[in-house]
């Protein structure tokens, strides 16, 4: 082998050698891997982080209602009307809104005309009633103008014992 041809080879084989070890240390693109769409995943939690959660706290999803026992026979309304559909409804109402009021009723028995009325000023909160005896109650979130009532949200109904 001549000494010319030698060098040669030699050269080309330290060269992909450093090009090699070059290659391997710069930094690459972060490469992204698919998950396939029928791979379903499983919420998992842990026991012990519970309880950092304060006691009664839910979460309640937008334009929706819910009825719940509290204590000393209690009930106890929470309703979150999301943000569109509340502005939806004042542009319904329009420039007459005057008359027209959100308000909240309790109804007793699945008897439409027995019901406590409490007008609301807010699309989001929460209300406490003192209820007599032990039967099944629903709420509603509406609007009342004049002798028209239009319910926005109904809960389901729950019984109390």
């Amino acid at each position: 082998m001549s000494p010319l041809l030698y060098i040669i080879l030699l050269t080309v084989v330290l060269l992909v050698m450093l090009y090699w070890v070059l290659d391997s240390h710069s930094p690459r693109r972060e490469q992204r891997l698919r998950v396939p769409d029928r791979i379903r995943f499983a919420f998992e939690s842990a026991q012990e982080l519970f309880k950092y959660l304060e006691e009664g706290e839910f979460y309640l999803p937008d334009d929706s209602i819910k009825l719940m026992p509290a204590e000393s026979g209690q009930l106890r309304a929470y309703w979150h009307l999301s943000q569109g559909k509340w502005q939806e409804i004042l542009k319904q109402l329009g420039t007459k809104s005057g008359d027209k009021q959100l308000v909240i009723r309790l109804y007793q028995d699945n008897n439409e005309d027995c019901y406590q009325e409490i007008p609301v000023k807010k699309p989001v909160g929460s209300y406490d009633w003192e209820v007599p005896r032990e039967s099944p109650y629903y709420i509603s979130l509406g609007i009342k103008s004049r002798d028209n009532y239009t319910p926005v949200l109904i809960s389901s109904e729950l019984k109390q014992t």
